[in-house]
């Protein structure tokens, strides 16, 4: 009977020839031979030729036992496993962005098993597997699946044709690492995901103090075996970073921690790249590291540090990696990412810019460079950036968390919630998406969903004062000022030194009346370093106006600034300075006040042309309408707000920009369902 293309028996023959069932077959016939012809021979030599019989049946008998086994189980670089059908699969992530077929020459580089029998030693396989895959990056024409999601299957077992098909390449090096003492030995395949049949293995087997050597004759190997199906010539590898064993093992310790993204594995991993640093001063990758680590570790990101605490240890060690090589593509991005926190977006731009034109596969500089043109305004361009590095690395999960966040500003709700439920199922320890997901479920108004997806994000990340701040302004919104109280108070314990909770403090005490706290805050003896304009909020909330206006006017507010530090959700909780000073400036009889609004409108209306959504924003232009005396298109703006997510009545009952509102009944209205 002939095979149907496509037909169950056409698909069972492809799935056993997949468990390799017919190879194991042969050779068990082929060994089942000789064994049976060896153990007549030694038979006859004792006189015992009749229990010849007995040997071909037991031979026979362990046939189907063979093929059984063939067909469960596979021996693999990381050991004999079991084989996996596409329906045993953990359910998959579907990829996020439709891909074209998998160019010939591509590859993904999955995890080194540790095969040393010490877990200690993981970061140690992790590190080789991430190493030969940078090296075969820099191989032109040769596409390479991106680190996070070629790690997003460690310990998986899925199979590798879903795998090819998700990463959308057409090749896999699998392998398996044993570390003893100071040998190292390194087993790998190149197996084809196209149908999962494997294409060539090799052992590699080296002194410790040789590891540099070991890994570019691994990657050297790959590239042959790749380039020669194309017939082409193989390329040279570039040179080791250090030749220091004990340097190099530092830092592949720091980069296993650095990947982690959590405050206390950030702080490990500086530790491990100073001890690189110390032992070999010239390891350009290990100020990189340093570098990025110390800005991830301020308070816009996984930390609780400074902002400029954080640029001042991270300054140093970016520069310096660039002074050591002019043409690392990391530490140009290190620089970029110092610029952006610096607020010199041009520079961060450039810096980016330049390290992707010395490696384009760099995830980093193409995550960053997202940020750089948000903070500058141009969110299109941002998101387009993000969509880049979700095609690079699809299965990243702060890379689908980014992309979530950009449908959040163009009011794509769904999306947002499609992304952050994947960088969740991808890796359920990272707490960034479930802040995520609270902030959606807040913009619909359910604030229970909202505070238990905050809970997790704390579970996950309980030393971040972030958070922390986030779920006391949720307890704001929902009205529990007890509650509210009690974590924005913990948060700030938590990070005394952080300006993005700030104006949080300070409309905390307006909501609970605190007359003291705000006469220090406007005095300058609050506690923290207070601006000029977060003083002259408190001055406005005590009625000293004349007080508010001159701190107000020592340093101008900048709507656009204002405005893109909302879109960018840095801050828990902005103070509308730029409308403060407006009105501030009209009811002194300046008539500059009308000028400055009409600009804060003109600068709400650039947002609106590029398509984002923003309750917050809108909310403010209602009350730049309230000021100029436009009560209608004020009330349709604060209920666009609405509309849009703005669940923040407790703020109008305190807003001093919406008092000519008071008498009107619509007010009462639409501040009930923004609740």
């Amino acid at each position: 009977m002939q095979l149907m293309a496509g037909g169950p028996l056409q698909r069972f023959w492809t799935e056993i020839r997949r468990r390799h069932v017919p190879r194991v077959a042969a050779y068990y016939v082929a060994g089942a031979w000789v064994l049976a012809q060896a153990g007549s021979l030694l038979l006859d030599a004792f006189d015992a030729a009749h229990y010849t019989r007995y040997v071909i049946a037991a031979l026979g008998a362990g046939l189907p036992v063979a093929l059984v086994l063939a067909w469960v189980f596979d021996v693999t670089p990381r050991g004999i496993e079991r084989t996996l059908a596409l329906s045993d699969q953990p359910p998959a992530v579907p990829p996020p962005i439709p891909s074209p077929p998998a160019p010939e020459r591509s590859i993904a580089v999955l995890p080194f098993a540790n095969l040393s029998g010490d877990p200690v030693n993981e970061y140690f396989s992790d590190g080789l597997s991430e190493e030969v895959r940078n090296q075969l990056s820099r191989v032109s024409g040769l596409r390479v699946a991106a680190r996070t999601s070629s790690f997003a299957f460690k310990g998986r077992h899925e199979d590798v044709r879903e795998i090819g098909r998700r990463l959308n390449v057409a090749t896999l090096l699998e392998g398996g690492v044993r570390k003893q003492e100071d040998m190292v030995r390194i087993d790998v395949e190149l197996v084809s995901a196209v149908d999962g049949f494997h294409l060539w293995s090799r052992t590699f087997e080296r002194r410790l103090e040789d590891i540099f050597r070991l890994q570019g004759e691994v990657a050297q190997a790959v590239i042959a075996a790749v380039t020669a199906r194309q017939g082409e010539e193989t390329q040279a590898l570039p040179a080791p970073q250090t030749q220091s064993v004990v340097a190099y093992n530092s830092y592949l310790l720091g980069r296993h921690h650095f990947h982690k993204r959590t405050a206390g594995a950030l702080q490990r991993a500086a530790q491990c790249f100073e001890q690189a640093i110390a032992v070999d001063p010239q390891y350009a990758l290990a100020y990189s590291g340093l570098a990025d680590t110390h800005m991830l570790l301020c308070a816009r990101y996984y930390g609780n540090v400074s902002v400029t605490q954080a640029i001042a240890q991270a300054l140093p060690a970016a520069q310096r990696a660039l002074d050591l090589v002019p043409t690392l593509a990391e530490a140009h991005a290190s620089l970029g990412m110092i610029r952006l926190n610096q607020g010199d977006l041009a520079a961060a731009e450039a810096a980016f810019r330049s390290a992707l034109e010395l490696n384009p596969g760099y995830l980093l500089a193409h995550l960053w460079l997202g940020l750089a043109l948000t903070g500058q305004g141009r969110y299109a361009e941002a998101a387009e950036r993000n969509r880049e590095a979700l095609r690079l690395d699809p299965l990243a999960p702060i890379v689908n968390t980014n992309v979530g966040f950009d449908a959040l500003r163009f009011g794509n709700k769904a999306e947002g919630n499609a992304r952050f439920a994947t960088a969740i199922e991808i890796d359920p320890g990272f707490a960034v998406p479930y802040s995520g997901m609270a902030h959606l479920h807040s913009l619909d108004g359910d604030f229970t969903e909202a505070l238990r997806w905050i809970e997790r994000a704390i579970e996950r990340a309980p030393a971040r004062a972030f958070f922390h701040a986030r779920k006391g302004l949720l307890h704001l919104q929902s009205g529990d000022l007890a509650a509210a109280s009690a974590l924005i108070d913990k948060a700030q314990r938590m990070s005394p030194d952080n300006h993005f909770d700030s104006e949080l403090i300070i409309a905390l005490h307006m909501a609970r009346g605190e007359r003291d706290a705000l006469e220090r805050i406007a005095s300058g003896e609050g506690g923290r370093a207070y601006t000029a304009h977060q003083r002259g909020q408190a001055c406005i909330r005590l009625g000293d106006f004349d007080a508010a206006r001159a701190l107000y006017e020592q340093d101008a507010p900048s709507p656009r600034r204002e405005i893109d530090e909302v879109l960018n959700d840095d801050w828990i909780w902005r103070l509308p300075h730029s409308i403060n000073r407006a009105h501030l400036r009209l009811a002194a009889g300046d008539a500059r006040g009308r000028h400055d609004l009409e600009q804060f409108l003109a600068e709400a209306d650039r947002v609106w042309s590029q398509g984002l959504v923003n309750a917050e924003v809108r909310y403010w232009a209602a009350t730049a309408h309230a000021v100029l005396g436009h009560r209608d298109r004020a009330l349709e703006e604060l209920g666009e707000a609405i509309r849009v997510g703005w669940r923040h009545a407790w703020w109008a009952r305190l807003d001093w920009n919406l008092r000519d509102l008071a008498d009107d009944p619509r007010l009462g209205g639409l501040l009930a369902r923004g609740q």
